[in-house]
């Protein structure tokens, strides 16, 4: 029997920097009304992953990771698509500002990554079960 993924076995921790730069983009950005914050894998290199940040529609597939910060009054909600969150399961998403040397963006680090190195893909037991042949 093929295991479903839920929200709740994904283990994303959000810095404080995170958090604060996505309230700052709903609350500003008219753009971004009915939006969520989505976390997905872009592509894949010889390093592994590499990972794209962004604010979309909620898809019937996607997971939702919630989480609530009263002190700030936000609750965040991020998107999560079955395939990225099988592969991320164990993330940090952090949010960089260092204009000395011109580096800003959101960061996502996955615990897991050193498994997805190279070829991994030829390997049938890292494959989602959904993908096996």
């Amino acid at each position: 029997m093929e295991k479903t993924l839920l929200a709740s076995d994904i283990k994303l921790f959000i810095s404080d920097s995170a958090v604060r730069q996505i309230q700052l983009m709903q609350d500003n950005d008219y753009t971004l009304d009915g939006l969520l914050f989505r976390i997905k894998i872009g592509g894949k290199g010889c390093g592994g992953f590499t990972y794209d940040t962004g604010f979309s529609e909620l898809d019937p597939a996607d997971l939702v990771i919630e989480t609530n910060y009263p002190l700030i009054k936000f609750n965040l909600k991020v998107l999560i698509d079955p395939f990225t969150a099988y592969y991320t399961q164990d993330s940090t998403l952090d949010y960089l500002l260092d204009p000395a040397n011109n580096e800003e963006g959101f960061v996502v680090t996955n615990a897991a990554d050193g498994q997805h190195a190279g070829k991994f893909f030829k390997d049938e037991s890292k494959l989602p079960p959904w993908a096996s042949k």
